[in-house]
C-alpha cells in the first residue's frame, strides 16, 4: 500500500476537496485548479510548477471557472479550499471581496471573528487565525457565455501542525 507523503498533503487535499466542488457543479460550467509555487526574483513575484513542497513555501491556488455553454449563468459561486498545514496570506485573495470559513460550510466576510471567554467569564469578539481558515468563497454573479473568472489565493506552508487547542479555545461568530 503506498502512503502520501506529508509534504504533498496541501495539495492532495486541495485537489480532493476541489473535484468535490467541481462535480456538483453543472456540466455547463468547468472548472480547473492550478497550483504553483511562488518565489520573489527581483523583488517581484514568480510563479513555478509545483511538484511537492515543503514548510515555508508559498503556494499559490488558483480555480478558473469556464462557462461552456451558449448563455449566461446566473448566481455563479466560486470556492477555493484552503488545505490544512496550510495558512492563508493575508489579502492575498482575488477578487479582494471573498467570504471565508473555518469549516467549509459557514461563511462570513473576512476577518473572520469568533467569541472567546476572557477570564472574568466575559465574551469577547477576537479574530481567527489565519491558519484556522479552511476555505473562500466568492458570489461572482453572471458568467457570459464561452467566458471564465479566475479566483486565487496564497498560502504558506506550515512549518508545524496548528495547534488542536486553538479551534477548541472558541467558536466562529460568523
Amino acid at each position: 500500500m503506498r502512503f502520501i507523503s506529508p509534504r504533498h498533503w496541501p495539495v492532495w487535499f486541495a485537489c480532493l476537496a476541489l473535484a468535490g466542488v467541481a462535480w456538483a457543479q453543472s456540466a455547463l460550467v468547468s472548472s480547473q485548479l492550478q497550483v504553483e509555487k511562488v518565489e520573489t526574483v527581483d523583488g517581484k513575484s514568480v510563479l513555478h510548477p509545483v511538484q511537492a513542497s515543503k514548510p515555508g513555501d508559498v503556494l499559490e491556488y488558483r480555480v478558473t471557472y469556464t462557462n461552456h455553454s451558449a448563455a449566461a449563468v446566473q448566481g455563479l459561486v466560486a470556492s477555493l479550499p484552503i488545505p490544512a498545514g496550510t495558512t492563508l496570506l493575508d489579502g492575498s485573495q482575488l477578487p479582494p471581496d471573498a467570504l471565508a470559513s473555518t469549516d467549509g460550510t459557514t461563511f462570513a466576510p473576512l476577518p473572520l471573528l469568533r467569541r472567546v471567554r476572557q477570564a472574568d467569564g466575559r465574551e469577547r469578539l477576537a479574530a481567527v487565525p489565519l491558519e484556522d481558515y479552511r476555505a473562500l468563497r466568492w458570489n461572482l454573479g453572471i458568467l457570459a457565455a464561452g467566458a471564465s473568472r479566475e479566483v486565487s489565493a496564497r498560502v504558506r506552508v506550515n512549518t508545524a501542525a496548528p495547534a488542536v487547542a486553538a479551534a477548541a479555545a472558541g467558536t466562529p461568530a460568523g
